[in-house]
């Protein structure tokens, strides 16, 4: 996929930048991008590490995807394969799978328990 000049801003931009736009803009295109753009360090900066990223989205079925591609990108890299079995573990998730894990593993500072759990509108 050729990307529009504002998608390429996207990619190769310096720090937090958040890609909002419409389905089937190229939105995980260009996440993607950016994630082994900064990886492989083209940004004239340090190389950034795999868990240093944080990527949020709305849904599991985004979060899933943008983890397939991010590996299929990184298979893709000589330099990179090796990263392909962290991705599992890097924060690419939902903003509220990302928030339980915040709660969970710093809630104890305001006296929250450690077993906190999601109560779903199912129940």
């Amino acid at each position: 996929m050729k990307l529009t000049a504002d998608q390429e801003k996207a990619v190769k931009s310096t720090g937090n930048v958040i890609v909002s736009a419409g389905a089937g803009s190229g939105k995980t295109a260009v996440l993607t991008r950016r994630v082994i753009y900064n990886i492989l360090g083209e940004n004239g900066s340090s190389k950034v590490n795999l868990d240093e990223l944080l990527i949020l989205t709305f849904t599991n079925e985004a979060a899933s995807s943008m983890k397939n591609k991010i590996k299929k990108a990184l298979s893709e890299t000589k330099e990179l394969k090796h990263l392909i079995p962290f991705v599992d573990s890097a924060h690419i998730e939902t903003f509220d799978a990302y928030a339980q894990f915040v709660v969970t593993k710093y809630g104890y500072k305001y006296g929250y328990p450690k077993n906190i759990n999601v109560i779903t509108s199912d129940i």
